[in-house]
């Protein structure tokens, strides 16, 4: 009805309407999508035997060092710096996105009735 009364235009409905109702929601996709994509990124650095005796792997890739080492038997490299590193990247990550993201809309994009 509101809208309809007074017809505003495309980018101000996103920017005053849509965006502050939706940007909580938008940030914790957001964060879920990012933090589910770290299983994917294993499989797409590292696959043994992928193709008969053909084995898929990056150069240089986290998850493919933390990956191939338990694969080949050598937890304790993977357990002790590739997982630390794995750790401080996904700290880093909450932190800085994540976080910075839900106070921003906790703060500016309140829909209040």
């Amino acid at each position: 009805m509101v809208m309809r009364d007074h017809k505003p235009k495309v980018f101000t409905d996103v920017r005053t309407i849509i965006l502050p109702t939706k940007f909580q929601y938008l940030t914790a996709g957001l964060s879920s999508t990012i933090n589910s994509s770290w299983g994917g990124l294993a499989v797409a650095e590292y696959w043994p035997r992928i193709n008969g005796s053909l084995t898929l792997q990056v150069h240089v890739g986290m998850m493919k060092l933390i990956t191939s080492n338990v694969a080949n038997g050598h937890t304790v490299i993977a357990a002790r710096a590739s997982s630390l590193l794995f750790a401080i990247v996904a700290t880093i990550f909450g932190i800085i996105l994540t976080k910075n993201l839900m106070d921003l809309a906790s703060k500016r994009y309140v829909v209040e009735e």
